[in-house]
């Protein structure tokens, strides 16, 4: 095994190899809108966050390969303390200061107390179940983004990239049973959520100041912020069921679009060779 990567590794020119390691916070900034006759989901986005819930751990690698070509490998973790997010890309430099990469990213965030919606709004019945209600939703996505390196001092770096691209929501479901108080009439609310991708920027900045260096190893502290933006909504198919199967009728619902943003700042060391 070890024999079959080290023989990959010097057949691709691997390089300039970066471990880092940063820790920060992510803020999230989603859009509501009062409620109608249709649930909207990303209205219940983030409810109630618990404080570790804006924490985040990055573990990133980079490297050089081939003559013109790097990689940016980014593992992100967070209050679940699970890596299942993460942001790799590569790029194509075409000198040292501009580059163009293709990548994707996997954010996630929580939409919590949705049951809310038919406990207000049908004040006349309760919920069969009235535990509370969660997704976590996966938000996935592919760019492409140009890099510029601003400076690129011996000891001091800056990197600018401006990502463009298309993410969409994972797919969901959600049930809801619902019976008349002092009655037997019952209903049903079967909530199917759709991928949709929708177009979003995300400019990220790096700083990079070297501290110290061993021979041929530098060890230095980065900086790393980006911030996510687009305009999103989260359709859905729904069906109802009111007092019997047989009375199912189903539905397409199309929600308004939010503006949401995603904040994210974080500073550790990284280590290169």
């Amino acid at each position: 095994m070890l024999t079959c990567f080290s023989s990959l590794a010097q057949k691709l020119d691997i390089r300039n190899s970066e471990f880092s390691f940063s820790i920060g916070t992510v803020e999230y900034n989603i859009e509501k809108f009062p409620n109608s006759i249709d649930m909207d989901f990303l209205n219940y986005s983030n409810a109630y966050p618990g404080y570790f819930d804006y924490a985040v751990v990055n573990f990133g690698h980079k490297f050089d390969f081939l003559s013109k070509m790097s990689a940016d490998i980014n593992l992100i973790v967070m209050s679940n303390l699970v890596p299942d997010n993460y942001d790799v890309s590569v790029y194509y430099h075409f000198n040292k200061v501009v580059a163009l990469g293709l990548g994707s990213r996997l954010n996630k965030f929580n939409i919590s107390y949705f049951e809310q919606f038919h406990l207000q709004g049908f004040p006349d019945y309760y919920l069969v179940d009235g535990n509370q209600r969660q997704f976590r939703v996966y938000d996935l996505g592919f760019y492409l983004t140009p890099m510029f390196k601003l400076i690129r001092h011996e000891r001091f770096q800056t990197t600018v990239k401006f990502d463009i691209g298309m993410s969409s929501f994972s797919e969901e479901e959600a049930v809801f049973y619902l019976k008349r108080k002092l009655s037997n009439e019952r209903m049903a609310y079967h909530y199917y959520t759709t991928f949709s991708f929708q177009p979003y920027v995300n400019p990220k900045l790096e700083l990079r100041l070297r501290i110290f260096n061993i021979n041929d190893t530098v060890v230095g502290l980065l900086l790393k912020s980006n911030f996510f933006y687009r305009y999103r909504s989260k359709n859905y198919n729904r069906s109802i069921q009111q007092w019997t199967c047989e009375n199912e009728v189903y539905e397409f619902i199309r929600t308004p679009k939010h503006k949401c943003g995603r904040l994210e700042a974080n500073a550790g060391l990284y280590v290169k060779w």
